[in-house]
């Protein structure tokens, strides 16, 4: 449950920018969770909610963009995969190597001033 260290690192970052910008109110936050990082956005979504609780981000809206895999095959070109995979999900070929589905970041972050 890699969730839980997640969602608290989010709340972190949430909370010192709502102090930032000298804010009383988180009320959304965008992320992009790339498939590598195996983390479950029910999961995340739920114990973001119970560690807000009492906090300016309590009740905030959390969207999560899921990353898919890129896959750079040399057969094909680039394509996308939800899973990781040892070949192309285009054309079923080898030697392809995985470069992306791992990003774990905030795009954005809505705040009442």
């Amino acid at each position: 449950m890699h969730e839980l260290g997640v969602a608290g690192g989010i709340l972190d970052v949430a909370l010192s920018e709502a102090a930032r910008h000298a804010s009383k109110k988180v009320t959304s936050i965008r992320l992009r969770v790339g498939v590598l990082r195996a983390i479950e956005p029910e999961n995340l979504s739920f114990l973001f909610g119970h560690l807000a609780r009492g906090t300016p981000a309590e009740g905030a809206l959390l969207e999560i963009v899921e990353e898919p895999i890129r896959v750079d095959c040399p057969a094909c070109g680039v394509s996308e995969a939800r899973a990781f995979t040892f070949e192309c999900p285009r054309c079923n070929g080898s030697g392809v190597s995985v470069t992306g589905g791992d990003s774990l970041s905030i795009l954005s972050l809505d705040v009442d001033v």
